[in-house]
């Protein structure tokens, strides 16, 4: 099962390094009304940047963080279990869109996967499990909460017809009667207009008789339930830094986002990636987690846009650096929403 939200949390000045990674430089004095949010970064833990020195590589030990990165990365599968999970997901899915036996399935996918599943084999002997393992890094990113900040939630529905399920019991309880009643096997008065239905839906011509008739099938469409959005939003920052040292702390925080929100190789030959970073957002006041507002499971970053010249014009300090930047960033969620996360106030 996926883990439990986040319990609610104080940000504790100096157990992260923000630094140099904070917009602006005096984001958490009470100028700006104490509301900031904090970008908490988790590399995988075979990541070659764990094995480099400097700050932006130190790990926390941050226990108060429950992280909630959906079903599958909670669940934990060694290797023998994602490649016997993989495989019998293949041989599930072909016996129930063939209609044959599951134990046939199984044994005929065995065969047909055996290739594919001494790779899967591989990878999950290469990767060790399948947990994704990650460590948070002690660099953490604080910006201001942007002008902008709205989330979307989203359920899937299609229209499916129901009209053949619902008059085919009719029909068949129209046959039996038809029978009973001696009455040589003609459909009784209440299962002709469900059989013209389905003729007039189905069968052959059935646009040329309906257009002769006059008549048309009623689809007797429903709304099925078919699963939960992943959550995705954006955020939108403009950037004036106010001399160049703090422009500098901008080009860090840029550097930073564009650094986690890529894959690295694992392998020298360039077979590999191994996934990027993952990005936990919290939202504070006064140094307090902000519940009044909604909370965000793990996160990935999928797109970022960079504009140094908003103004149509290429401005810079003396050194250099730009005096403005706007940034726009789509952040994607790993956990799907249901009732008890919503009760937990995401």
């Amino acid at each position: 099962m996926a883990t439990t939200p986040n319990p609610v949390r104080s940000y504790q000045t100096g157990k992260y390094d923000i630094n140099n990674h904070t917009y602006p430089a005096d984001l958490l004095s009470e100028k700006y009304g104490g509301n900031y949010a904090i970008f908490y970064i988790s590399v995988a833990e075979d990541s070659k940047i764990l094995n480099k020195t400097g700050d932006n590589q130190q790990i926390t030990d941050d226990i108060s963080f429950t992280r909630d990165r959906g079903e599958l990365l909670a669940s934990n599968l060694k290797q023998g279990g994602l490649v016997v999970g993989a495989v019998a997901g293949t041989a599930l899915k072909g016996a129930i869109a063939g209609g044959f036996a599951f134990g046939k399935a199984v044994a005929g996918a065995a065969v047909a996967a055996a290739p594919g599943a001494i790779g899967l084999g591989a990878a999950a002997s290469i990767a060790g499990t399948a947990s994704r393992a990650q460590k948070r890094l002690r660099t953490a990113i604080a910006l201001h909460v942007p002008n902008q900040l709205n989330i979307r939630y989203g359920v899937q529905y299609s229209e499916e017809e129901t009209a053949t399920a619902v008059m085919a019991p009719l029909l068949g309880e129209a046959a039996l009667k038809a029978i009973g009643n001696f009455s040589g096997g003609q459909l009784v008065d209440e299962a002709k207009t469900g059989a013209a239905a389905l003729g007039l839906a189905f069968g052959p011509n059935a646009g040329t008789v309906s257009a002769a008739t006059g008549l048309a099938a009623n689809p007797r469409k429903e709304q099925v339930f078919k699963g939960v959005d992943f959550r995705t939003f954006q955020f939108e920052y403009q950037f004036f830094p106010r001399d160049s040292s703090e422009s500098q702390n901008v080009q860090n925080i840029i550097n930073t986002f564009k650094l986690h929100m890529h894959p690295e190789f694992k392998d020298t030959n360039k077979f590999l990636y191994v996934y990027p970073s993952e990005f936990d957002i919290s939202y504070y006041s006064n140094g307090v987690e902000n519940t009044n507002i909604h909370r965000h499971t793990s996160c990935v970053l999928t797109e970022m846009a960079i504009n140094y010249t908003p103004n149509a014009a290429f401005n810079t300090f003396a050194d250099g650096s730009p005096t403005q930047i706007n940034v726009q960033m789509t952040f994607r969620e790993l956990s799907l929403m249901d009732k008890d996360k919503i009760k937990a106030g995401m």
